[in-house]
C-alpha cells in the first residue's frame, strides 16, 4: 500500500521559485597580432664598413614594435549577462506562488541559494519559470548535506529522495512515484538501520 509523501520542512520555502534562462557568452576572438617581416633588399654596389646610426636603428625598432603591438581588451568587449544565473534568496521575491528577481516582471530561471549565519550554504535549488525544477539540496551549518530531493515544474518528481544526519550518516531514503512514497528506509546516527522515522532520530 502506498504511503502519502512526507512533506519536508523546506518545501514551504521553495514553493513557487523562479529562474531566468541562461545566456551564453560568445567565445573569445583570437587573431594574429604580428605581421611578417618584409624581405630587405641587399645592396651589392659598394661594400661599406659604415655602422648604422643610432637614430636609424631606433626608428627601425619602433616600427617593428608598433606593427606587433597587442590590441587591448576594449577592442573585443565581452557582452555582459543580462540576467544572473546564481542569486541569493535575498534577491528573490514571491508573487502569487512564483519567484522573480526583484524589480523584474519575468519569472526567474536559474540557481537560488541561501546561507547560514556562519556563511555556510544552507540551501541550493534550481528554478525554471519561477518554480522548483531539478535537484534541491539543503545543508547543516557544518556544511554536511541534510536533504536532497527532486522537483519538476514545482511539484515533487519521481525518484530517490535522501536525508542525512549531521554527522554524515544516512538517515532516510525514500522512493517517490506519482507524488507518493512507495518505499522508505531509516538509519540512526550510528549507521544502524531502524524501523521508523522516530527511531532514526536516536
Amino acid at each position: 500500500m502506498k504511503k502519502t509523501l512526507l512533506v519536508l520542512p523546506f518545501l514551504l520555502f521553495i514553493n513557487g521559485c523562479g529562474v531566468d534562462e541562461e545566456v551564453e557568452v560568445p567565445p573569445e576572438i583570437k587573431e594574429a597580432l604580428s605581421e611578417p617581416e618584409e624581405p630587405k633588399e641587399e645592396i651589392i654596389e659598394e661594400p661599406t664598413n659604415e655602422v648604422p646610426s643610432e637614430e636609424n636603428t631606433l626608428d627601425s625598432t619602433q616600427t617593428e614594435e608598433s606593427s606587433v603591438e597587442p590590441q587591448t581588451q576594449e577592442e573585443f568587449p565581452v557582452s555582459p549577462l543580462s540576467v544572473p544565473d546564481n542569486v541569493s534568496t535575498e534577491e528573490i521575491e514571491i508573487r502569487e506562488g512564483v519567484q522573480y528577481l526583484k524589480d523584474s516582471d519575468t519569472p526567474y530561471t536559474g540557481t537560488v541559494f541561501k546561507l547560514h549565519d556562519n556563511g555556510e550554504k544552507e540551501m541550493e535549488l534550481n528554478l525554471k519559470d519561477g518554480k522548483p525544477d531539478g535537484v534541491i539540496v539543503t545543508y547543516y551549518g557544518n556544511g554536511q548535506k541534510k536533504e536532497q530531493s527532486n522537483f519538476k515544474d514545482g511539484k515533487p518528481a519521481d525518484g530517490e529522495w535522501f536525508g542525512w544526519h549531521e554527522n554524515g550518516q544516512m538517515k532516510v531514503k525514500m522512493i517517490i512515484e506519482d507524488g507518493e512514497t512507495i518505499s522508505e528506509e531509516f538509519w540512526n546516527s550510528e549507521g544502524e538501520q531502524v524501523d521508523s522515522s522516530l527511531e532514526s532520530e536516536g
